[in-house]
């Protein structure tokens, strides 16, 4: 599903779209300003929350994709794009599918694929994927959902 909305979403990129659009060089796959691709970011961290949450260093990845840890510190910060071959490896690896890395995916920034924006912020998935926020999470999907609620609750007090 995610590769059929991929798909009609990058459909519409021509050579002459790419040259007119403000934000990003989509043949290069950065911004103008030298930072890494918004897509290659989003993988990264998808590919870091996976390896967190089968409690795996960036070493063990590395070593069973046949990377360096060095390597695998790129992927993630979305600095080095992985090469096709390489995501087949760490999906296997990881035991995703080939979707997880793409899920969530905000494509509205591209003008395509109106309202479909990602609902999870970078502050969310950054305390999703540490330590912390994952064990967080695992300990609360334990919980019985009254008790989830409650601690919404009791979170949501704490703003204030």
């Amino acid at each position: 599903m995610i590769c059929d909305i991929l798909q009609s979403t990058y459909s519409f990129l021509t050579e002459e779209t790419l040259e007119k659009h403000p934000m990003h060089d989509f043949r290069m796959g950065s911004a103008h300003d030298g930072s890494p691709h918004p897509v290659d970011v989003h993988v990264g961290m998808q590919i870091a929350t996976a390896r967190k949450a089968k409690r795996l260093s960036q070493s063990q990845l590395g070593a069973a994709i046949g990377v360096t840890f060095q390597q695998v510190q790129k992927y993630e910060r979305g600095t080095n794009r992985v090469s096709a071959s390489t995501m087949f490896a760490m999906m296997h690896f990881l035991n995703v599918p080939s979707a997880y890395f793409f899920e969530g995916l905000p494509l509205n920034y591209m003008g395509g694929a109106e309202g479909f924006a990602d609902p999870v912020t970078p502050q969310m998935r950054a305390f999703l994927s540490s330590k912390i926020g994952l064990e967080i999470v695992e300990k609360l999907c334990q919980t019985p959902v009254p008790l989830q609620r409650a601690v919404a609750i009791v979170v949501e007090n704490l703003k204030t």
